[in-house]
């Protein structure tokens, strides 16, 4: 009867230490693709898969393609050129970064490449709609002249640009040389407008301390926790309006809007009480692809 007791401690020890291995290994494989920006590049293709389908247009696989390495060209340079507000921000995703700083600085240029090249096959129009967020990135990131402050210097309009450069290609990509009712696609560019806008301020809720001692000037820094907060309650409960106007269209996925409604209050509520980094990145980035997921199964 010992000898069983004693074989099934050793098991117990055995398969406690292969849950933790396990689960440091999968965490580290999170943070290894929050840090690269393929997790946030993936999800932003899904976004705009969600787009195709809110149109009923059929998806485009290359436009698709040139999405997910343009997100992950503009957020990778975007990581090189913040390296410093990252070592206080985000420690651990800044030591990854310098640790492999030739990777993360070339590969981002050849996914750039590649999307401009699918841009330019597919039309002109898909070119300029995915240089847009390149152009936005480069001014948003870098200091030009140490008079003109860069766009991620400036209170609120940050935020603003970062929403617009997401917005434009979730809106315009699917429609490219399609025939669109244009009130239909105001209602899609506010629906994911108001979406990136409130994730681009809570992500700057999280790095307000950072953004204090480095002098940048954000929504939270100015308003404070509890305002910002309540802004994006109520910019989040706007999107009652689209879902009401989105009835009016005979919207098939009308569903899914107010799935996205509700699950952004309920991010909104969680991180107003906890601050993870690497939480806020899984929950609010990995949101589409619980929504592309729904969307497949509808």
């Amino acid at each position: 009867m010992t000898q069983l007791t004693g074989e099934t401690s050793y098991l117990n020890i055995i398969k406690t230490r292969l849950y933790h291995s396990l689960y440091r290994s999968l965490v580290k494989i999170v943070i290894i693709l929050t840090s690269s920006s393929v997790f946030i590049a993936f999800s932003g293709c899904l976004k705009t898969f969600f787009s195709f389908s809110l149109y009923n247009i059929p998806l485009s696989y290359p436009l698709l393609i040139a999405t997910f390495l343009v997100i992950y060209s503009v957020y990778g340079l975007n990581k090189i050129t913040d390296t410093k507000e990252d070592q206080l921000n985000t420690p651990e995703r800044s030591q990854i970064i310098s640790s492999h700083r030739k990777l993360f600085t070339y590969t981002p240029i050849f996914a750039l490449i590649i999307s401009l090249v699918i841009g330019i096959f597919n039309s002109w129009n898909a070119l300029l709609v995915l240089i847009f967020p390149l152009i936005t990135g480069l001014i948003y990131s870098i200091k030009f002249h140490p008079r003109i402050p860069r766009l991620k210097d400036i209170c609120g309009v940050k935020n603003f640009s970062v929403a617009l450069s997401w917005t434009v290609g979730n809106t315009f990509l699917p429609v490219i040389n399609q025939c669109v009712d244009f009130l239909f696609m105001g209602l899609v560019f506010y629906f994911f407008f108001i979406k990136s806008f409130i994730n681009t301020v809570l992500f700057d809720l999280l790095d307000r301390e950072g953004d204090k001692k480095n002098k940048t000037i954000t929504i939270p820094v100015v308003m404070g926790k509890s305002c910002t907060i309540l802004l994006l309650l109520i910019l989040n409960t706007t999107m009652i309006l689209v879902i009401q106007l989105a009835l009016t269209f005979k919207l098939l996925l009308i569903n899914l809007l107010i799935f996205c409604t509700v699950y952004s209050y309920l991010y909104i509520f969680y991180f107003s009480h906890k601050e993870n980094r690497l939480e806020m990145d899984i929950l609010v980035d990995g949101e589409w692809i619980l929504v592309a997921l729904l969307t497949i199964l509808l």
